[in-house]
């Protein structure tokens, strides 16, 4: 009930400000800490967590004293035929009366393998669980930052169609004018207008992917948002090590990996208690009984109190082999986590290779996209020049301006990729954390 109160109130203090169009833009690391508090697959491993928990505490239990009491009361007719001795009949007695019967028994185990081990694999399951909780924060984070950045690369693409239109509709009416002075071809100025209609056009399908991408950023987090903080930063920070010290610290801490090798150990320990099946148990007992009226066959007697102590010792002989099976079946899953174990560790080398790979290249690719734009724009230039000299078509000039406007789209997304090839490759090394989320976070701004 706390939790939800705290939950309902941070919802309260956070929303307005993701909401509202007149605050500024929410940025990553406010979104993070909403996803964090509302996202449904982190809660769901949360209560897989204290659902662990609750398994290894009835785990525990069976090796704690168990105390339990019962209360009998019963309502008696009891009828004897009792004989004359000088008649030789006999006479039916009839009796009522009311029996009172009360049991308390204690036992505690003094040897009991088979739920010793089971509790300690619970434990690990404790640590499996938390591990995985880990896991899904980190997957959070990165599902997060993608969606984030979706909509910034779509808000920079929407920039510079934009600014490509406001040109554009200047070199319209510019040609209009010479058209209509006789200075300039009408089939330039059909030219112009076809390609301001593509601008048009690719502005609508650009809207419409920001508006997906803050549908996408809701879904995350639980709340609408209106606008998100932009990328500022001009010079990214270059990929961090090495490839194969990022792989090997990858297999050793990665909470996936970490979940799996805990998840062995609760198999390794679950063989141990199904072969301590095969072995004696051993426990103390204590009980004391108070009975009124409550003999055998709830006879007639006396008050009386029993009190007894005693040690009970079970020995198994013969389970019609279900105690062999149970063992093999836990030898079975242990080989499966093995093996599952075996694959993770092999996924999680090569995706941490791959992701290094990328954010070095990626990061290489900026530059290049950004030396491109640079080139891109003396082209245009050169063209343009060449065409009011009357030396280049205005097809020529229009075909320059779109390699300009991709080769921009290509560096926004050169930025952004590398991002993402940055936060993955700290996902994969296991090491993605609230840090890192800062960081990414002081690279964005709120005007």
């Amino acid at each position: 009930m706390w939790n939800r109160f705290l939950l309902f109130w941070m919802l309260v203090i956070l929303s307005p400000a993701v909401v509202a169009a007149d605050e500024p833009p929410a940025d990553l690391l406010q979104l993070y800490d909403l996803a964090l508090a509302t996202n449904p697959v982190v809660e769901g491993r949360k209560y897989s967590v204290v659902q662990a928990e609750a398994q290894r505490d009835q785990a525990r239990s069976k090796l704690l004293p168990q105390v339990s009491a019962t209360g009998f009361v019963s309502w008696n007719e009891f009828t004897q035929e009792v004989p004359n001795r000088f008649t030789g009949r006999t006479t039916d007695i009839t009796s009522q009366y009311q029996g009172l019967r009360g049991v308390v028994q204690a036992r505690q185990a003094l040897f009991d393998l088979a739920s010793y081990r089971a509790y300690e694999g619970a434990g690990s399951t404790v640590k499996q669980a938390e591990q995985d909780m880990v896991d899904a924060r980190m997957e959070l984070a990165t599902d997060l930052v993608d969606r984030y950045l979706e909509f910034l690369e779509a808000h920079d693409e929407a920039s510079y169609v934009q600014g490509e239109l406001d040109l554009t509709d200047g070199d319209i009416q510019r040609i209009r004018r010479m058209y209509e002075r006789a200075m300039a071809k009408v089939t330039d100025l059909y030219e112009l207008e076809a390609y301001y209609q593509t601008l048009k056009t690719r502005e609508l399908e650009i809207h419409n992917a920001k508006a997906v991408a803050l549908e996408k950023v809701r879904e995350v987090v639980g709340v609408p948002v209106a606008d998100l903080a932009r990328l500022t930063i001009e010079e990214l920070p270059p990929v961090s090590g090495q490839s194969d010290q990022w792989a090997t610290n990858a297999v050793k801490r990665h909470p996936a990996i970490q979940a799996l090798q805990h998840a062995m150990e609760a198999a390794a320990k679950t063989i141990a208690s199904q072969w301590a099946n095969h072995l004696p148990q051993l426990s103390l007992q204590a009980s004391g009984i108070y009975a009124k009226n409550g003999g055998f066959d709830n006879r007639q007697l006396d008050p009386y109190t029993v009190g007894t102590l005693g040690l009970q010792l079970n020995v198994p002989l013969y389970s019609g082999g279900s105690t062999k099976a149970g063992e093999r079946e836990a030898i079975a899953r242990f080989e499966i986590v093995k093996q599952k174990h075996i694959e993770k560790q092999r996924e999680i080398e090569r995706e941490t290779r791959s992701a290094y790979l990328n954010a070095q290249t990626g990061y290489s690719r900026i530059a290049s996209t950004a030396r491109e734009v640079e080139a891109r724009v003396k082209a245009r230039d050169g063209q343009q020049r060449g065409y009011e000299l009357g030396a280049a078509t205005i097809v020529a000039l229009l075909e320059a301006k779109k390699n300009l406007l991709k080769s921009r789209f290509a560096n926004a997304r050169a930025r952004y990729d590398y991002i993402r090839s940055l936060v993955a490759l700290r996902v994969w090394g296991g090491t993605l954390t609230r840090t890192d989320m800062e960081e990414i976070n002081g690279w964005l701004a709120k005007n």
